[in-house]
């Protein structure tokens, strides 16, 4: 299952569009149908976003996928900005909620930091045209996404602080943020030149050697 398709599974989990058919004809609206709603919107607007573009994509394209009204999407959103931006938030939180979970199933530092490496490409990968979009709007200055793949990068230099270190900080700060920064740069690289799988395990191979050699001093043999 695709990370699309899992997100889709977890909207239908929690009553999906059953939900909002319900709220539509009962004419109210609890906080988890206003949930729902701007999830719904969300999710129809990742192909369109993937399809046209941030800059050719128009609410009117946002609305028509949806299938919703004028009136319901700007009760949850100011534009289409504000869909892309809460899209790369769900993204970032769902990345790193796997790290975490990672971290107790883990066995070694090393074994952790592949397994890391090795979920956060095949994450891009999977979903690609929108994190390749995503990622390159939050590198733009002045971007509203840039604040939030800034605390990304926080919370991911964080996790790799507690896990391999604890409170003896054996690593400037700098050192997690240039390796993340490291990851970023290859997954764009791979994503905006369509690499081949052979092309993409190299890149997990090599960004895992670099991380457990700049981490953990170990070096690893390909």
């Amino acid at each position: 299952m695709t990370e699309p398709d899992a997100v889709q599974a977890v909207f239908e989990d929690l009553g999906g569009y059953g939900a909002l058919h319900r709220q539509q004809e009962q004419g109210g609206e609890g906080p988890l149908v206003g949930h729902l709603q701007r999830t719904h919107i969300q999710l129809t607007a990742i192909a369109v976003f993937a399809r046209k573009g941030l800059g050719e994509t128009t609410v009117n394209d946002l609305l028509a996928a949806a299938q919703v009204s004028r009136r319901t999407f700007y009760k949850y959103f100011e534009n289409k900005m504000q869909v892309l931006e809460g899209i790369y938030q769900s993204a970032v939180a769902l990345l790193l909620s796997r790290f975490m979970a990672m971290q107790s199933m883990a066995g070694s530092p090393e074994a952790w930091l592949g397994a890391m490496v090795e979920r956060y490409f095949d994450y891009h990968l999977a979903v690609g045209p929108i994190i390749r979009l995503m990622q390159e709007e939050a590198l733009r200055t002045g971007s509203p996404l840039a604040a939030h793949r800034q605390h990304a990068h926080a919370e991911m230099a964080r996790l790799l602080a507690e896990r391999l270190h604890g409170d003896s900080r054996q690593h400037d700060p700098l050192t997690y943020r240039a390796l993340i920064w490291a990851m970023e740069a290859a997954s764009l690289d791979l994503l905006g030149r369509a690499a081949s799988r052979e092309e993409i395990e190299q890149a997990k191979r090599v960004l895992s050697q670099l991380l457990i050699a700049s981490l953990c001093g170990v070096r690893v043999s390909t």
